[in-house]
C-alpha cells in the first residue's frame, strides 16, 4: 500500500507542475466519487474503438445471382455510396449477360433499374459473361473494383468491360461521380 501511495504523491507533484489539471488535484483529494469509477471504466471502452481493423478486412457483399442486383445493393450501400445524396442524379445503361438494362436516380429519388435502353444515359458499360461471372463472385467491393479495372484495362478475348461515357466527364464530375466510389469506379476508368 505504501507503494500506492508513494506513486500517487508523484502524480500529485507532477499535477501542481501543470496548470491545466488543477481540477484534477480536486478530484483526487477527495474520496472516490462515481466520476473517477466512471473515468475508470471508460479507458477499456477507449481502447475497443481504437483497435484498427485487419488489413484486407472488409465488409462482405451478400451473393447476388444477377450483375443487375448487385450493382443495385452496390448503390444503396451507405459504404460504397458513401457521398450519394438525394440530389444527385445519374443514370447508367449496361450491357451484360445478353440484356440490356439500365440503372438510374433521378434527383431527390430512388435508385431504380428497368430492363430496356435508356433514354438519355450518362454512359454506356458494356460487361464480358465472363468478367460478370468474376464480378459476381467478387465478395468484397475492392474484390469487385480489382477485377473491375483489371477486365477495363487489359480486355482479352470474351473478358472485357468497355465504357463509353456519352456525357462530357466534367459535366458527370459536377453530378457526383466523381464523389460516389461506386460511380468513381464505374465511370472513373474512363476519364
Amino acid at each position: 500500500m505504501s507503494r500506492f501511495f508513494r506513486r500517487k504523491k508523484k502524480d500529485d507533484k507532477e499535477v501542481e507542475q501543470k496548470p491545466d489539471d488543477i481540477v484534477a488535484v480536486e478530484v483526487e483529494g477527495q474520496p472516490e466519487t462515481e466520476l473517477e469509477v466512471e473515468a475508470v471504466g471508460e479507458e477499456p471502452a477507449e481502447a475497443e474503438v481504437s483497435k484498427p481493423m485487419p488489413e484486407g478486412r472488409e465488409d462482405t457483399i451478400p451473393y447476388h445471382d444477377s450483375i443487375q442486383d448487385r450493382l443495385v445493393y452496390m448503390l444503396k450501400d451507405p459504404v460504397m455510396a458513401d457521398g450519394l445524396e438525394g440530389t444527385h442524379e445519374f443514370m447508367l445503361e449496361f450491357m451484360a449477360m445478353g440484356e440490356r438494362f439500365w440503372i438510374a436516380k433521378a434527383p431527390l429519388g430512388e435508385i431504380e433499374t428497368k430492363i430496356g435502353k435508356a433514354a438519355d444515359e450518362d454512359a454506356h458499360i458494356r460487361i464480358s459473361n465472363d468478367a460478370v461471372s468474376e464480378l459476381l463472385n467478387a465478395s468484397t467491393f475492392s474484390q469487385f473494383s480489382k477485377i473491375y479495372l483489371k477486365y477495363y484495362k487489359t480486355s482479352d478475348a470474351g473478358k472485357f468491360i468497355k465504357i463509353e461515357a456519352r456525357k462530357p466527364i466534367i459535366d458527370l464530375n459536377r453530378r457526383g461521380y466523381a464523389r460516389v466510389p461506386v460511380l468513381k469506379l464505374l465511370i472513373g476508368a474512363a476519364r
